[in-house]
């Protein structure tokens, strides 16, 4: 059975980031485990965007993954689950005052939702448009503005397109 996002059938990520939310919306420590485990990499590497020293990213992780916790409920209820866990984390990050960041690290944070988890899902991630397209129900024409004014607002205005 395949999860939908405005009608349109999702990707295993989006249908597992669903289900696993759900489970532990309702309490199950090992849907959170697992919830951990897919997403994870995805944290600790956009976390790396932002932040420089390996100590503070790693509880920024932690602290990311226990919010996620406390709001489960709320990302059940999303229709739109990995742009949730995305946005918690961003959420987390910027909360986090007065740490070492990388020099784009608060202009990154600085972008408004979901421009910095589109943003950070393709320069940390490292997922295709496409991909990023399926994972947050954004149409890839949307997203293509979204990430060309992204870039244009971290570059100051001046991004030159071909």
């Amino acid at each position: 059975m395949s999860a939908e996002i405005d009608g349109q059938s999702c990707p295993a990520p989006v249908e597992e980031a669903s289900r696993l939310l759900r489970a532990v919306a309702s309490g199950d420590r090992a849907a959170f485990a697992e919830l951990y485990d897919r997403f994870a990499p995805l944290f600790a590497a956009s976390v790396a965007t932002v932040h420089t020293d390996p100590t503070v990213r790693d509880r920024l992780c932690t602290e990311a993954f226990t919010e996620v916790w406390r709001r489960a409920r709320d990302g059940a209820a999303s229709d739109r689950p990995v742009l949730w866990l995305l946005e918690v984390l961003c959420e987390t990050l910027g909360s986090a005052r007065g740490l070492a960041r990388r020099p784009l690290g608060d202009d990154v944070l600085g972008l408004s939702c979901p421009d910095r988890e589109l943003l950070l899902l393709a320069a940390a991630g490292r997922y295709t448009q496409p991909e990023i397209a399926a994972l947050t129900g954004i149409g890839e024409p949307r997203l293509r503005v979204v990430l060309r004014e992204a870039l244009r607002t971290l570059r100051g205005g001046e991004l030159r397109t071909a």
